[in-house]
C-alpha cells in the first residue's frame, strides 16, 4: 500500500485538489449563513383583500398608511378610508428559531420597538429573488422564486415569515413594522 502511495502520489494529488477546492468553496458559502444570527425578533404585517385572501395589488400601500411606530410603540393610524377592503395580520417573527406566529394589535402594541431597518446588532431583512434553489453546480433543479432574508455583512439566511398554515406571501405583502427591543416590555 505504501508503495502504491509512493508510486502514485502525483496521480491521487491531481484527483483530490479538485475535490478539495470545491469542498472549501462551498464551505466558505454555505457555513456563513448557517451561523447568521440576531439576538432581536422582529414584528410584521401582511395583508389582502376580502375578495382575493392574498391580493398584492395595494397592500403595500394600505400596510404603510395603516400602522407606524410611534415613541418606540406601533400605533394603528385613524381615518383610512380603505380599512374596510383590506384585512391585515400582524405578525412576530422568532428570528433565532426562523418561526412566525401571529399575535393581536393589543399583543404588539405593548412591545417595545426600534422601527429603523437595520438591527441594533447589524442585521437586516431583505426581500430578493432566489434562482437556483437547492441545486449543486450540475445537480438538482433550478428554479426561481421571490423570498426575505436575514441579512448581516454578506451572509444571508431565508426567513420562514408565514407558517405552513397561513399559506403564502407575495413580494409587495410584506411590511416590516420594527425590532423587538428586548428587556424593555
Amino acid at each position: 500500500m505504501k508503495d502504491f502511495l509512493k508510486k502514485n502520489f502525483v496521480i491521487l494529488l491531481a484527483f483530490a485538489l479538485p475535490i478539495i477546492l470545491v469542498i472549501i468553496v462551498a464551505l466558505s458559502v454555505y457555513l456563513p449563513s448557517i451561523f447568521l444570527s440576531t439576538k432581536y425578533d422582529f414584528i410584521y404585517t401582511s395583508c389582502g383583500d376580502s375578495s382575493y385572501p392574498y391580493s398584492y395589488s395595494s397592500c403595500n400601500d394600505y400596510m404603510q398608511k395603516h400602522y407606524s411606530v410611534m415613541d418606540n410603540k406601533l400605533v394603528e393610524n385613524p381615518g383610512d378610508p380603505t380599512k374596510g377592503k383590506y384585512t391585515d395580520r400582524i405578525f412576530l417573527h422568532d428570528t433565532k428559531n426562523n418561526v412566525s406566529r401571529e399575535i393581536t394589535f393589543k399583543e404588539a402594541k405593548e412591545l417595545t420597538l426600534n422601527n429603523f431597518i437595520i438591527s441594533p446588532d447589524d442585521a437586516t431583512i431583505s426581500g430578493h429573488y432566489d434562482s437556483g434553489g437547492d441545486s449543486f453546480f450540475i445537480f438538482g433543479s433550478h428554479s426561481s422564486s421571490f423570498g426575505y432574508y436575514l441579512m448581516k455583512g454578506n451572509s444571508q439566511k431565508k426567513m420562514n415569515l408565514l407558517n405552513n398554515i397561513n399559506g403564502y406571501y407575495y413580494q409587495n405583502n410584506f411590511q416590516f413594522l420594527g425590532w423587538v427591543l428586548p428587556g424593555r416590555n
